[in-house]
């Protein structure tokens, strides 16, 4: 029996600086975009999380655009796009007085995160491959 580190995992241990905090921070805006679709909405710490999940999820965008297999962008990488015109549709949604632009507009970028995440569980992918074993 080998003791040998599977690749997949000696290949992510092993990524640039960029991959690890692309994933940290899509993570944690994961974690926070809960927390703030699930609690009361216009209180003080619903801006203070929303502030930080809006930075979290523009460093998960920016980031994206480092991150390609085949030295080219995927399809998946479209949902960044959305993310960088979303972001600020829905601070000027809010800040205009439109609360249910803002919202629609918030729980589409948080919907995206989710489908994003899904995507990288993808058995031929470094996530699915690192939590579930190669294929």
């Amino acid at each position: 029996m080998s003791t040998a580190t599977p690749p997949i995992i000696h290949s992510f241990a092993n990524a640039p600086w960029y991959v690890h905090a692309h994933m940290f921070a899509a993570v944690v805006a994961l974690l926070i975009g809960a927390a703030v679709l699930a609690r009361r909405k216009g209180t003080a710490s619903h801006k203070v999380l929303g502030w930080l999940w809006v930075t979290l999820m523009l460093f998960s965008a920016v980031t994206s655009f480092a991150i390609h297999a085949r030295d080219r962008l995927s399809l998946i990488h479209g949902l960044s796009v959305a993310v960088l015109i979303g972001l600020p549709t829905a601070i000027l949604f809010v800040r205009g007085g439109n609360v249910r632009g803002h919202r629609l507009t918030m729980m589409s970028l948080f919907a995206g995160l989710v489908i994003a995440g899904a995507f990288t569980l993808l058995p031929y992918r470094m996530l699915g491959q690192l939590l579930f074993g190669p294929r």
